[in-house]
This record gives structure tokens, sequence and C-alpha cells, in this order.
């Protein structure tokens, strides 16, 4: 080795600061740094948070922040190509800041590149578990096969993510029950969660043993910020941009306290974005280079959607605000997205699905013709209790429960819905009327529940010979057809009520006891009327019909439904 040689190694080594050394020269008031690295080396340009500030790292890979450290967190917004590790669905993006305020403190991240310019999204929402209806094993051994089934399918295209829009626990019964939010990444683990998941905060994901007192709000949400990780943050998949943001403001007042152990207030909450998130979220739009990609921004309870459900009604706006705001607040959180041709919100909340196209109506509100909103039906459909009562795992709009998957390739994207029981061959269920009639004449329990419930639909009382038509992801572009040997029949659109959820769910929750005088509850006789229901009439009670169904990208999916068909319980 030459003398020159050695001497240029030994000045490379003295020029390379020792962690010591960086961070006698951080800037005058850094509390938060710390490198990047992609794929070991220094990774320049990356956007780097603790929720309220944002800055890109240095060519040598480095970041400073200046952070009052009130999330707690500091966090990579993970850049297009690149992953972070992930450990059982927990993407290791962010970390939790340990050091008081205003002292330093060094936080690295590790990213590695992977080609994910097409990939698949896997949105889930409310699972809530709670260690209620044997929920954890139907977790196991319902959803998850089926979620691995579709992970499987979507690896073939390129990687799969998952994003949770909120409500894995459930803050009533916290305490009572001992599963807390603090609980799901141990779920995740023995489950052995097969992707990253990207976790968004929903409003049973609040602690609702808090003293009502201070920010509620921020408080509520300190156990999740633990265990979970930032309650609002960013990312990168392939061409697509991220926002996650927590849009339940928990109130928990003051009044009637429910019966559970630890819970103090009534855990009621309203629907919007803080102040300090939009602020936080201008600053990492401003980041955002190709503005003409989807722009993704999830949450948990929907935005907007439809009056009364029906697809191409009036838009109503969805935020909840105690002060009367709600009509100031949609304009101003919308109008952020102007410049963004193509935005696409995601959400749960509701455990039904309902998507509404923005440029459907715009009478009433100025900003919303380039969004579209996704409102996803929940995993746990009716809180996991109607597969407890031995029938399908069903929604409280009775779809199936399930979730959605987001295929994109480049800036193209699609959508479809897998329900848990059926998959994601079959997007409807058709009921042969004359059977479900029968049913309600001749079932002693149903006569029983509709001689207390006379607002319910009695459907005893229908004519012959109909099918109803429950078509659970239906939106504005899609097309349906029903045939009867060659012959076209008339659809009707119309709100109306499953008869399988009330066998499945309102029927075991309303006469479980006979001698209770609790029995046949008034609050059950309220009519469960949902939009997404086709009616047709057939000339004859065996014919053979052919249901069809066209989706918004041109998927047909067709039944050929044989009659008489069975009504009852586990009927597909």
């Amino acid at each position: 080795m030459t003398k020159r040689l050695i001497y240029v190694l030994l000045l490379t080594v003295v020029m390379i600061p020792t962690p010591a050394q960086a961070k006698k020269c951080l800037p005058k008031g850094c509390t938060v740094w710390g490198q990047v690295l992609r794929d070991g080396a220094p990774a320049q340009g990356v956007i780097v948070s603790d929720g309220a500030i944002l800055t890109a790292t240095d060519k040598k890979g480095f970041y400073y922040l200046s952070s009052e450290k009130r999330e707690g967190s500091v966090f990579v917004s993970i850049p297009s190509g690149t992953e972070v590790e992930t450990t059982w669905g927990m993407p290791h993006f962010w970390q939790r800041l340990t050091e008081p305020n205003g002292t330093a403190e060094r936080h690295d991240f590790a990213l590695k590149s992977v080609d994910n310019d097409n990939y698949t999204l896997i949105t889930i929402s409310d699972i809530h578990l709670a260690n209620l209806f044997d929920d954890e094993r139907q977790f196991n051994e319902s959803f998850m096969p089926r979620f691995r089934e579709e992970v499987a399918k979507a690896e073939k295209h390129g990687p799969v993510y998952c994003l949770n829009c909120g409500d894995s626990s459930y803050d009533r019964y916290w305490y009572e029950y001992g599963y807390s939010i603090d609980c799901f990444p141990k779920t995740l683990a023995d489950c052995e969660f097969p992707v990253p998941m990207f976790h968004v905060m929903g409003n049973h994901d609040n602690d609702g043993g808090i003293p009502r007192e201070g920010d509620i709000d921020f408080n509520a949400a300190e156990r999740y910020r633990r265990s979970m990780g930032p309650t609002h943050y960013s990312f990168n998949l392939g061409r697509e941009h991220y926002i996650v943001l927590d849009n339940i403001v928990y109130l928990n007042s003051e009044g009637r306290i429910d019966s559970y152990e630890g819970i103090t207030g009534k855990r009621d909450h309203d629907h919007y974005v803080t102040p300090e998130q939009l602020e936080w979220m201008k600053l990492d739009l401003a980041t955002i280079k190709d503005k003409n990609a989807p722009l993704i921004v999830a949450f948990h309870s929907p935005m907007m959607r439809y009056k009364g459900g029906f697809t191409g009604s009036p838009i109503i706006q969805h935020f909840q605000d105690k002060d009367g705001r709600e009509e100031q607040l949609f304009n101003e959180f919308t109008a952020l997205f102007q410049d963004y041709p193509d935005v696409h919100f995601i959400s749960g909340h509701s455990h039904q699905n309902m998507l509404c196209y923005g440029a459907d109506d715009t009478s009433k509100y100025p900003y919303i013709a380039n969004i579209v909103e996704h409102n996803v039906s929940g995993v746990c459909g009716c809180w996991w209790q109607t597969a407890a009562h031995g029938g399908l795992t069903l929604a409280p709009d009775g779809g199936p429960a399930g979730f959605e998957v987001f295929p994109f390739s480049g800036t193209q994207m699609e959508w479809y819905f897998v329900s848990i029981d059926d998959g994601a061959e079959q997007q409807f269920r058709v009921f042969d009327m004359n059977a479900v009639r029968d049913f309600y004449r001749n079932d002693g329990a149903m006569k029983a529940m509709m001689k207390h419930f006379d607002r319910r639909t009695d459907y005893a009382r229908i004519e012959d010979n109909l099918l109803l038509i429950n078509v659970w992801a239906w939106e504005s572009k899609w097309k349906i057809s029903v045939t009867e040997d060659g012959r076209e029949l008339e659809v009707k659109h119309k709100k109306s009520e499953n008869p399988q959820f009330t066998l499945d769910y309102y029927l075991p929750k309303s006469g479980w006891d006979d001698n209770s005088k609790n029995r046949w509850p008034e609050k059950y006789n309220e009519p469960g009327v949902k939009p997404h229901y086709f009616w047709a009439k057939a000339s004859s009670p065996t014919s053979t019909v052919t249901v069809k169904v066209t989706d918004s990208f041109g998927h047909e999916y067709v039944q050929v439904v044989e009659r008489p068909k069975p009504f009852g319980k586990l009927m597909r």
C-alpha cells in the first residue's frame, strides 16, 4: 500500500463524524435528528416529520427537526420505490420520542429499494376486537384465510400492502374485557400478519377511561400513539402519495356514564380534522411532485355521502361539530385538494359500502368534483354477532362483512369488494321471495317478532314470484339486468330490508330470552331499510332467472338462479 493511499484512508476516517461529534454540530434548537439510509447508503431528499413540522434529508441522509415533541414520535414519509422493515403488520416507519422536550435525541431509519410501481392495496376497517362473541377466533379462522387468499392472488401483480381504517378495538370494553388498542399489535403477531399494515385511528381506538379535563381528544389518543404510532402521517406507494388523518375529535362528554368498568364519560365525538393536522397536511401536500397521480387520503369517519344512500342523489357532507361549523369546515378541507385532479378518500366507520363520486353533485359543495370517497364495510360486520348466532358474517346494511382491494398499475387504479364468506367472485345475493314469504308465515319466532315489531317489513304479506337482489357494493356507474327465459325483466331500485339480516341479527338480539322483561326492545322496531337493493318479478315460482351485474370497470358478475331457492341463515 502506498503512503499516499494510507494518507487518503486516514483522512477519510477523520472526516466522518462520530455520533457524538455529529450531536455537537446540531443546528441551534434541534431536538430530533438522525440519518436515513437506503440500501445502506445515505438517502437524500427523504421527508421526515414529527407530525407538526417536516424537513428533508441532506446529501448525507441527515435530518434535523426543532420539534416540540407534542405528538411523541418521529416518522419517515416512505418514498416511492422503497419499503421499511415490517414486523407482523407493523411497519417501522416511526419511532417513539423518549427524551424530555428541549433535549436532543437521535432516531435513524432504514429503507430498502423495491419495485412497487405496480402494487395492491387491501383496505380493511372496523375489526372491533373486544374479547366478545368469540371475535379473535372469528378473526383468525374466518377473516385471515380470506385475506391471505387475496394476498396470494395480488402478489402475482406486485407488492401487497394493507390500510386499516380504524376501530381495531372497542373503547367501551377496554377495561371490562381486557382488550384495548395496546393488544392489537399482539393479535397481528399471533396470526403472523403477512403484509405491512398502515393504521388509521378510529373513534373506538380512544381511551374512554381518561379524566374529563384538559385536551380530552389528545389525551384519549395517547395509548394509541404509544402502541400504534402517529395519528397522522404520510407515505408513498408506487406513484401514489398517501395521507393518513385522525378525523375523530373525541369528547367523552360528562353525562351518562357507561356501566362498563373504567369508562368515565359518554365516549361521544365530533368528526372533522383538527387545525393542527390541517397545518401539517398543508406542509405535506407541498412535497408532492406529481399532482396528477392519484392522491389517497385515509381517515376513519366518512366525509361525504349521497343523501339517503342512493347513488346519484344529492351529496351531503358528513362532518360533525358541536359548535355548528360543519359546512365551513368541510369546504375548507376539500378546498385544499383543488390542485389535485384525482383524489380518493378512503374511510370506514359506517360498516357498509358507500362509494360517492363528488362529480355527481357539486351544487352545494364547490370543491368535490375531483374527489371520490370509498367508504368501506367493516371486517367485523355487525360486531361479529351474526356468525356467533349461527349465520353469515353480515354488516348492518345486510351486506357481507369484508374488505376492499385496490390494484394499482402506475397511476391507474381499480377496486373491488371481497366478502369474508363468499370472496371476490360474488358481488350480490338473490332472494327468492316466495321462500322468504313462507318462512315469515311459518316460523314461530319470526311470527312473534313481526307481532311485536309492527314497523319492520313483514315479508309474509308480499305478492308472488318476487326477486330481491342485494348488490352490496353498488355505485352509480354499475349496471344490473335480470332475465327470465331470455326475457328482460323490469328492475326497480328500492330501499329494502334484508330478510337474512333480520333472521341472523335482529331475531336473536330481540327475542333471545323468553323470560326477560327486556325481550322485544322497541329500539329493534326501526325499519332496517338500505339503498343497495333491487326488485324484479318473475312469471313463475319455478322459472330460472339470470342476474348480471357489471361494475365500473366492465367486469361482469353473473348468477343463474334456479327456483324455488331455499331461504335460511346460511343461504348464499
